[in-house]
C-alpha cells in the first residue's frame, strides 16, 4: 500500500485519553509533558549527512513536527513520509506538500519498507528508547536509522549499542534556539541485511 494509502487507511488518528489507573503497564500513550523542540536546521543538516540519502530512497520521519527534516529530505530527491501526533503541526507539514499521518507513532503498525528512518524523538526521560525500538521495525533489510538523542542515551546502561561509528556528539547548545540546553548526540544503526538475518 503506498504511503498516501497508509494515511488513508489509518485516518487522522489521535491517541485516546490516558487511563486513570496508575498501576497500568508500560504505555504507548503520548504524555502531556513531552515538550516539543523543533530540530534546528544545523542539526538537520548534520543528521542527514549521516543518512547518506539518495534520490528515490523511501524515508520515514516519526514525530515529524513542523517538517524541517521532511523539507530537507524532499530536496535530496528521496521520498519522505511523516507521522505526527499533533494535528496542527501535521497540517503545517501537509501545507508544504508532505504526506503525513496524524497518529501516535508508537501505535502505528510497522511496515519494513523504508531505506532510512530519521528521527528526533522526545528528550524527556527514556521515551526516546521506545521510539527507537519501534522505528527499527520500519526498516527494510540493510536500512539505516538516524536518531537525534539526548547525550545521556549514549551511556544509558547499554540500552543502545556503543561504537565510534554509531555515535557523534553535537555541539553544546545545538538546541538552544528551540528552547532547551539538553546536550545531544546523533545515533546511527543499520538493520541486518537479508542474508545476515537468515544466518
Amino acid at each position: 500500500m503506498p504511503d498516501r494509502g497508509l494515511a488513508e487507511f489509518y485516518g487522522d488518528v489521535l491517541p485516546d485519553t490516558p487511563d486513570e489507573n496508575p498501576k497500568r503497564k508500560a504505555s504507548t500513550e503520548v504524555s502531556k509533558d513531552l515538550a516539543y523542540y523543533p530540530t534546528p536546521e544545523a542539526v538537520v543538516a548534520t543528521a542527514l549527512e549521516r543518512a547518506e540519502l539518495r534520490p528515490g530512497m523511501k524515508v520515514l520521519e516519526p514525530s515529524c513536527g513542523c517538517g524541517r527534516f521532511m523539507d530537507a529530505i524532499h530536496k535530496s530527491g528521496a521520498e519522505v513520509f511523516g507521522v505526527e501526533v499533533d494535528r496542527a503541526r501535521a497540517v503545517e507539514c501537509r501545507a508544504k506538500g508532505h504526506d503525513v499521518l496524524v497518529a501516535n507513532f508508537l501505535r502505528v503498525q510497522p511496515r519494513p519498507v523504508y531505506d532510512v528512518v530519521v528521527m528526533n524523538p522526545p528528550f524527556v526521560g527514556r521515551h526516546y528508547l521506545k521510539h527507537v525500538e519501534h522505528a527499527r521495525r520500519f526498516l527494510k533489510p540493510g536500512g539505516r536509522l538516524i536518531a537525534v538523542l539526548p547525550s545521556t542515551a549514549r551511556y544509558d546502561y547499554g540500552a543502545l549499542p556503543e561504537g565510534r561509528d554509531r555515535w557523534s556528539d553535537l555541539p553544546v547548545g545545538s538546541f538552544a534556539e528551540s528552547g532547551t540546553n539538553v546536550n545531544t548526540s546523533i545515533y546511527r544503526e543499520w538493520a541486518p541485511r537479508a542474508q545476515e538475518a537468515a544466518a
